[in-house]
């Protein structure tokens, strides 16, 4: 079994991956490689050097020979470090001027086998006649068009294999050696472009522009390689100003396919320096349920699809990752219930995810969720409160089954705007809750002031009641000789209010003294690294500001010694009250007039007291409606501009997206959905006998509910003229007042419509829904992360192959796609990096995972999915186009 048949190796756990390449390898068996003092040493030394230098992909390419067993050992060794070597040889062509280096890469599968070693068959035929052929000076039998030949006749034979033209433009080099003329025949021949896949350490950038023209503008793909004579350079880097030379290919497998099909799309496969990842993503969800122990599924930051035929399990375990992830289904999700089901099923009760994700700056945060409860989320295991997905990934965005399809109603569109602004609108409706509640609240003062103030009348006719039974004690001159006991009365009640207006200070002191004594400790904790005499006098300052403050506890001692002065004055107060108490009963005895009480006269003083203060308080309250309807007035002008500063903030990502792309707009009128307006109308004033028309009326005038509310009460305004006659006006104020909260609440929602090639969305068929909603989505550029339930249902392949993954390939890197999928042109076209096979038996989702380089993965495609063949069929044409 050859090595790449063996497990996969854990570099590729989330897929294909970039990893740095050396094209260009030579061993100690190499004639011009420096001796070694321990040759027997070798494999440890050079793979020592490989992994400093980071090389995980490697070709011995000795001078114009091959040493099987060499190889053989060399690369057992590497795999074990996930290094990949592979056969090759640096061949010297009998062409150009001096000669051309070639460094031919074969397919160790198929060139070396137990029985055959092609390689050197080929070689022997190459030098037949020749002696010396180790030295790189000496040319073989056969010129560039000889071993091309050659090559494609091992090809019809089932030997794969493809040249680097080595140091192109230096010595032996291939445009160093040829003419132009030359030069300029082989970038015409197939056979040239079939198998020279790369230029091994391209320098001569001036020529770049002419070297374009000849190759039509598809020049191979330029490589490095460290060309190393000892040791100490395998793996080394060349140098061109300063600048390392480097090579990183995008590969998901250690196979010859997978190595040649990243160098055919060399543009975006080849890199010359690392690739860095600069979003968050989700790297891995593992699963604990009755039926998975700690299973995971690993994911790459690029494209992920989950494969299988129908019932395989692909829709569960998306739901399942949007579930980890936190993710809504949204107010326009077809088929709630049932996705939620599926998450409940698999994951079952007490079932539980463990996710990895990565944010921007690359560090790594664990997310725990057993079903049903709320996420946890820890950093180097110690667990961040109140933290959420959402603040690691940036606006995640999710559409299962027949979503995309569904969108073109206004509920749904304004979901879709929902999900595309993400927590953007987050402050703005903060901040009209808040306002929403200031105008609740001052509504509530409102109705509280106008309830008291509908208490005068009855005030002042209990206040006139109490005065005509006092007069008969006034007539008697009763009042004057019990007027020294009400006066009494009152200085006492006025004494226990100054007492108790003094605890209260006192009591509120102390309780800031309590509350805030605890912490100024803390605030001397922290020690500045780069400031810290600064933060010396800082707390030099703040200790003094402390010790003021402490000085309030010496105050309320002072204050309570006050507070005991009008104690001892209440107590001489009380003591002399109770000496007049006999005086008091005395006078009442002495009052004998038939049906008069002198204890009545005293308690109707009090009351005549009580209400005298009422009507002051009540007097006072018109002042105090009048500024709380000042304040109501300014809420409500403060509440529009927060819903118009939603709306502007709405239009300017709006705006962005239909600049970056021309096929699909989107209008936003403000507070313009009309229909939703006259529903929310009609449902708050059921059963008042309005008509439809009048009320509709009323919502076709007014924006809101606050220009009613305000043309209201003024004679001759609009809405008094569309409820003129009957009781239509006094019903609707009656209803208005019932519900006024809602009313000068209720935002009139905005209206959102989406044209598809200048037609509104909904006027398209549901594939053109979808085509322009997946296109628009991949273009948004703001979502870490998308995450969609076959994309492609009601899309034909055609619309799929030219725009859907022409855009995918584009974004990729910018944004990690998850996708549940039946099409093979999406992962085998879209170049996916990491695919899930998905099938479902005796009541498990199983998995194998892998890149769409994996030949393992290729043959599932192919099994499992209707067109897999053809998709790549397809794939490999596209890969060659550039031959011709």
């Amino acid at each position: 079994m050859n090595q790449e048949q063996q497990s996969k190796p854990m570099i590729f756990e989330n897929g294909a991956t970039w990893l740095r390449a050396d094209f260009h390898l030579h061993t100690h068996k190499d004639k011009e490689f420096k001796p070694l003092d321990n040759p027997n040493d070798f494999f440890n030394q050079c793979i020592k050097r490989l992994k400093e230098e980071d090389v995980h992909i490697a070709v011995v390419t000795n001078h114009n020979k091959f040493d099987r067993d060499e190889f053989v050992n060399f690369r057992k060794k590497a795999w074990k470090e996930d290094i990949w070597i592979l056969p090759g040889v640096e061949l010297s062509v009998n062409d150009g001027a001096n000669g051309i280096h070639c460094l031919i890469v074969f397919d160790h599968s198929s060139w070396i086998t137990s029985q055959e070693d092609y390689i050197n068959q080929f070689l022997t035929s190459a030098f037949e006649g020749i002696a010396n052929r180790e030295n790189e000076n000496i040319r073989c039998n056969y010129s560039l068009e000889n071993v091309l030949q050659k090559l494609s006749s091992h090809k019809l034979q089932g030997r794969d294999s493809f040249i680097v033209m080595a140091h192109v433009d230096q010595d032996s080099g291939f445009l160093k050696e040829l003419d132009g003329g030359r030069k300029q025949q082989f970038a015409g021949s197939e056979l040239f472009r079939e198998f020279v896949l790369a230029f091994q350490k391209f320098r001569s950038y001036d020529q770049l522009q002419g070297l374009n023209q000849w190759f039509s503008g598809r020049l191979p793909a330029f490589v490095e390689g460290s060309d190393c004579k000892c040791v100490e350079d395998v793996g080394k880097a060349h140098k061109q100003n300063g600048e390392d030379k480097k090579t990183y290919i995008k590969i998901g497998a250690f196979n010859f396919d997978a190595l040649k099909y990243a160098l055919l799309d060399h543009e975006e496969r080849v890199s010359h320096t690392p690739h860095n990842i600069e979003k968050a993503w989700l790297k891995s969800i593992s699963f604990t349920t009755s039926k998975w122990q700690d299973r995971k599924l690993a994911f790459s930051s690029a494209m992920n699809n989950l494969i299988g035929i129908r019932g395989s399990g692909k829709s569960s375990l998306l739901e399942t990752i949007r579930y980890a992830l936190d993710i809504p289904l949204g107010a326009n999700s077809h088929e709630p219930n049932y996705k939620e089901r599926l998450v409940q099923n698999f994951l079952g009760s007490g079932g539980k995810l463990r996710v990895e994700l990565i944010n921007r700056y690359g560090q790594v945060f664990i997310a725990e969720k057993i079903m049903g409860e709320s996420t946890n989320i820890y950093q180097d295991g110690q667990l961040q409160h109140n933290l959420k997905i959402n603040a690691i990934l940036n606006k995640p965005l999710y559409y299962g089954q027949k979503d995309l399809s569904d969108i073109g109603g206004e509920t749904s569109t304004e979901d879709l705007i929902s999900k595309l602004m993400g927590d953007k609108l987050a402050p703005i409706r903060q901040k009209v809750e808040e306002k929403n509640s200031e105008v609740t609240t001052l509504l509530t003062d409102v109705q509280r002031i106008n309830k008291s103030l509908s208490q005068k009348k009855e005030i002042e006719e209990r206040k006139a009641s109490i005065e005509l039974n006092m007069k008969i004690f006034k007539d008697n001159e009763i009042d004057k000789k019990l007027n020294k006991q009400i006066e009494f009365d009152k200085d006492n009640n006025r004494l226990d209010t100054i007492l108790q207006f003094e605890h209260s200070v006192i009591n509120g002191l102390q309780d800031t003294v309590n509350d805030f004594r605890e912490l100024f400790a803390a605030q001397k904790n922290y020690q500045s690294k780069e400031n810290p005499a600064l933060f010396v006098s800082v707390y030099e300052a703040f200790s003094k500001f402390e010790e003021t403050f402490l000085k309030i506890s010496g105050i309320i001692e002072e204050l309570k010694r006050e507070k005991l002065s009008i104690d001892n004055l209440k107590d001489g107060f009380i003591e002399q009250y109770d000496q007049l108490k006999e005086e008091f009963s005395k006078i009442k005895r002495e009052i004998n007039l038939p049906n008069i009480e002198a204890d009545a006269y005293v308690k109707l003083s009090k009351d005549l007291d009580l209400q005298n203060a009422k009507l002051i308080e009540i007097g006072k309250l018109d002042q105090r409606r009048e500024q709380v309807l000042q304040k109501l007035k300014q809420a409500l002008v403060d509440l529009k501009g927060l819903w118009h500063a939603e709306y502007q903030m709405v239009v300017q990502e709006v705006e962005k997206l239909n600049t970056d792309q021309s096929k699909l707009r989107i209008e936003v009128n403000f507070k313009g959905n009309k229909d939703r307006f006259k529903e929310f109308i009609r449902a708050s004033v059921r059963g008042s006998g309005l008509r439809d028309a009048a009320l509709s009326e009323i919502a076709d005038h007014y924006t809101d509910l606050i220009e009613v509310y305000n043309d209201l009460r003024v004679d001759g305004s609009k809405v008094s003229g569309i409820l003129s006659g009957g009781n239509n006006l006094s019903n609707f104020t009656g209803k208005f007042k019932d519900n006024i909260n809602a009313f000068l609440t209720y935002r009139v929602p905005d209206k959102y419509v989406i044209y598809y090639n200048e037609r509104p969305l909904n006027e398209h068929s549901l594939g053109q829904r979808a085509s322009a909603l997946i296109l628009f989505i991949l273009t948004l550029k703001e979502n870490d992360i998308i995450i969609i339930d076959q994309p492609e249902d009601d899309l034909d392949n055609q619309t799929i192959y030219t725009d859907v993954i022409t855009e995918l390939r584009k974004l990729k890197d910018k944004t990690q796609f998850i996708f549940a999928t039946h099409n093979p042109n999406i992962p085998v076209l879209g170049d996916c990096e990491q695919t899930i096979c998905c099938s479902y038996n005796n009541g498990v989702i199983s998995t194998i995972e892998g890149s769409i380089d994996d030949t393992t993965i290729q043959k599932k495609i192919v099994n499992i999915m209707e067109g897999g063949e053809e998709a790549f069929n397809q794939r490999k044409m596209i890969y060659e186009l550039w031959k011709h």
